[in-house]
């Protein structure tokens, strides 16, 4: 948070203490004015200022859930506001049945709007962990492509080549005998096994980074460049 944030925090924060307070003694001396008892008239401010606050939060939370969501709270915010309002600008006119009826009907309506914030962010829960399963599902499918791993171990990674030998020779070039007599073996081992894996996707075969090349890819492999497919 930058200096600039900080200090306007602080005079936010300053504002808010010093409206409560004078808000608290003008609440407090109205519940007092319609035969409040004593000793509880601290708790009275604190009902009416305190649902004004929690229904801003709850509002807050729901904030991605649309208007519809939010509509709720902030009626009841707004109502709460108004009666703090009235008995801090005219506490003589506010009636001793609505002064007093004020914390009964503070509880049911502070219980709804717990209620109504769960029932909210319930679906939202509902979504995240159907995204979850989804997830697995896939990663499930997508292993089953694979081919099942043996226990032997897998070959040595090697760099990849610019052109392997076992590719024909151009069509200028007369090839040698023993180039005709017999035709090259491919196998992840002696071959690249990068270029392989490079020309199995550009010809629609689906290819790990690693793991063993699958023998069809090998025989599709050494029937496009003449050669054939070594057996281990």
């Amino acid at each position: 948070m930058q200096k600039t944030d900080r200090a306007a925090a602080a005079v936010v924060a300053g504002i808010a203490a010093g409206a409560f307070t004078l808000s608290y003694e003008a609440l407090r001396a109205v519940y007092l004015g319609n035969a409040g008892n004593e000793r509880l008239s601290i708790i009275y401010p604190l009902i009416v200022e305190g649902f004004v606050t929690v229904a801003v939060w709850v509002a807050f939370k729901l904030r991605d859930w649309g208007w519809r969501a939010t509509a709720y709270p902030w009626t009841l915010a707004a109502m709460f506001f108004a009666y703090s309002l009235w008995s801090n600008s005219l506490p003589e006119t506010v009636p001793a049945p609505v002064v007093k009826g004020m914390p009964s009907l503070a509880v049911p309506l502070a219980v709804h709007l717990f209620t109504h914030m769960l029932k909210k962010r319930e679906p939202l829960a509902a979504v995240e962990r159907a995204e979850v399963v989804e997830s697995v599902v896939w990663l499930d499918q997508d292993q089953g492509d694979e081919e099942p791993l043996s226990d032997e171990p897998w070959d040595a990674w090697e760099p990849p080549v610019e052109q392997p030998a076992m590719f024909p020779a151009p069509a200028t070039q007369t090839p040698s005998f023993a180039a005709s007599a017999a035709a090259p073996a491919v196998t992840a081992a002696t071959d690249s096994s990068a270029v392989i894996r490079s020309w199995g996707r550009q010809n629609g075969y689906a290819v790990k980074d690693t793991g063993r090349i699958p023998q069809d890819l090998l025989k599709a492999f050494a029937k496009a460049h003449g050669a054939m497919v070594a057996t281990p």
